[in-house]
């Protein structure tokens, strides 16, 4: 993002709070790593930066043949009503995530020599407990194993007869298990839903998106494969009138529905 480093500089402000300052430190990070995440993790980073410096998604959906337009706004959006503060931490908390040791290296990190800086990146997990971890005692819900990519929690959840009826339920965020499944690209972990009695696979999320629009929003191949074997439905649009294919993040995806 072109103008995130001038807001960089306005989060570094004496002043700021503690969360505030992990959460520029970890944009700085990124900016100079660009190349160490995949494309997928970085529009989740420019999602999550968005809503932190700017609130819930508040610009029209780009015309289809904008495609790195498109996929940056289903980023934000996707975000939903996440609070500014919540917002940084999850940030602060996906970088712990892909790159545990990036605190330790810290902004002053110089650019990989191969780093090639996207037009649209200029920042989008062991987690920091004392910021990012749920309260103690807090038990965590089946999104929150999927988002963590916890396989083991998940197989363990699935197993214990509780989740399984409310598999098909949709979250605060307005998705559902497989919906969180399919954004995140985790083919094991969608496999592993898939396999759940009763799993309903094109179910619409709050904005009438299947899970298939979110794997091929995303650029999540391999999600994409398993759900079209697996008899998901390519034809059904969500509430703009979209289909999968009409919301295809790149030309490898338009081939696996074409």
């Amino acid at each position: 993002m072109a103008d995130q480093t001038q807001e960089d500089d306005q989060l570094g402000l004496e002043g700021e709070s503690p969360l505030e300052a992990s959460f520029a430190q970890a944009t700085k990070f990124l900016e100079r790593n660009t190349a160490q995440f995949k494309q997928e993790q970085l529009l989740q980073f420019y999602g999550l930066y968005k809503q932190a410096t700017v609130g819930p998604c508040n610009t029209p959906k780009p015309a289809i043949y904008s495609m790195a337009a498109r996929a940056k706004w289903y980023a934000w959006d996707k975000v939903g009503k996440l609070e500014t503060g919540a917002a940084m931490k999850e940030y602060v908390r996906l970088l712990d995530q892909l790159a545990p040791s990036w605190c330790e290296r810290g902004s002053s990190s110089s650019p990989t020599d191969n780093a090639t800086e996207p037009a649209w990146v200029s920042v989008s997990r062991p987690k920091r407990l004392s910021e990012c971890s749920l309260p103690e005692g807090a038990s965590k819900t089946l999104a929150d194993r999927i988002k963590e990519e916890d396989l083991e929690g998940v197989q363990v959840m699935l197993g214990n007869g509780g989740e399984p009826a409310t598999i098909n339920r949709l979250d605060h965020e307005g998705l559902a298990a497989i919906h969180w499944a399919a954004d995140r690209g985790n083919v094991d972990i969608l496999a592993t839903l898939l396999s759940v009695d009763g799993i309903d696979i094109n179910l619409r999320d709050a904005d009438g998106q299947t899970a298939l629009h979110y794997a091929s929003s995303c650029g999540n191949v391999e999600c994409l494969q398993l759900l079209l074997r697996h008899g998901a439905d390519r034809t059904i649009r969500d509430e703009e009138g979209e289909t999968c294919l009409d919301v295809a993040y790149n030309q490898v995806i338009k081939a696996c529905l074409a």
